[in-house]
C-alpha cells in the first residue's frame, strides 16, 4: 500500500497533477483579472461616452495625454484638415483596409489629431486609397481617445489607438508641419459638418461587453478540479490493486503449505 501512495511513479504522477492544478489555478485568476480590468473600462466608456460634447481644448493639452477620467467623453473641434496618412491593417466589419489620420488646425492655431475613420483597400497593396480632405473649414465631432498603442486592438467595432510614441514617428514622417498635440490624445470622428461623401467611414460606438473573461476563468477552475478528481480516482485504484495483491499473497503461501 505505501508503494501506491509513495512509490516513484505514485509521487510522479501527484506532482504533474498539482503543477497542472496550480496552472490552471493561475490561468484562471489571470483571466479574471482580464475581465475585472475590461469591467474598468467598459464603466469608463459607459460613464462619458454619452455626455454633452465640449471644446477639445478642455480635454486635449498640446504635448501630453488625455486624462483618464476624459476618455470616451465628446468633444468637438472646427478648423482645416492638413494632409492625411493611412494606418495599415484595419478592418470594419470583416473586411480590410486603412484607418486615415490627419491633424486640425482648429480656429485659435493649435493642432490636434483625428482619426477619421475607415476605408476600403484597393484590390492590390500598391493600389492605395486616395481620399480628398475638404480644405474649407469643418465641425468634428467626436470621441476622446489616447493612451492605447496601435498594436493593440481597442474595443470591438472601433480601430486600433495610437500611443504617444506612435505620435511621435507619425509626426516625423509628416514632417511638413509640427504637430502640436502629439502627447498621445486624438479625436476618434463621430460626425462632420458638413458632411462630404469623400470623407471615410466613422468608427462605430464600442461595444460594451464583459467579453469571454468569466467563462474562461471558470473553465480553468473546472479543469483544475478534474485534474483532482482524475488523480484522486487513479490512486484510490491503485489501493485497491494493492490491498487486493496483499490478500493474494497469504492465500499462495497457504496453498503451498
Amino acid at each position: 500500500m505505501k508503494r501506491a501512495i509513495f512509490g516513484p511513479k505514485s509521487i510522479a504522477l501527484t506532482l504533474t497533477a498539482i503543477m497542472l492544478i496550480f496552472g490552471c489555478l493561475a490561468l484562471a485568476q489571470w483571466q479574471w483579472e482580464r475581465k475585472s480590468a475590461r469591467d474598468s473600462a467598459n464603466a469608463l466608456i459607459a460613464r462619458n461616452i454619452d455626455q454633452s460634447p465640449v471644446s477639445i481644448s478642455a480635454f486635449l493639452t498640446p504635448g501630453a495625454p488625455p486624462r483618464a477620467s476624459v476618455r470616451w467623453r465628446h468633444a468637438e473641434v472646427s478648423g482645416t484638415f492638413g494632409d492625411y496618412i493611412l494606418m495599415r491593417n484595419r478592418y470594419s466589419n470583416g473586411k480590410y483596409g486603412y484607418g486615415v489620420l490627419a491633424p486640425i488646425t482648429s480656429s485659435d492655431g493649435a493642432r490636434y489629431w483625428v482619426d477619421l475613420g475607415w476605408i476600403q483597400a484597393g484590390l492590390s497593396a500598391t493600389d492605395l486609397p486616395h481620399i480628398t480632405l475638404p480644405t474649407t473649414p469643418i465641425t468634428v465631432l467626436g470621441r476622446v481617445r489616447g493612451g492605447d498603442r496601435l498594436d493593440r486592438p481597442g474595443p470591438r467595432g472601433s480601430l486600433f489607438g495610437m500611443s504617444s510614441e506612435d505620435f511621435s514617428a507619425v509626426a516625423r514622417t509628416i514632417n511638413r508641419e509640427r504637430i502640436a498635440s502629439d502627447g498621445g490624445g486624438y479625436l476618434e470622428a463621430e460626425s462632420f459638418t458638413p458632411s462630404s461623401p469623400s470623407l471615410p467611414i466613422p468608427i462605430p460606438k464600442p461595444e460594451i461587453s464583459s467579453g469571454p473573461h468569466a467563462a474562461y476563468a471558470v473553465q480553468w477552475l473546472i479543469f483544475a478540479l478534474l485534474i483532482a478528481l482524475g488523480r484522486f480516482l487513479l490512486l484510490r485504484e491503485d489501493l485497491k490493486s494493492a490491498k487486493t495483491g496483499a490478500r493474494k499473497v497469504p492465500d499462495k503461501a497457504q496453498d503451498l503449505s
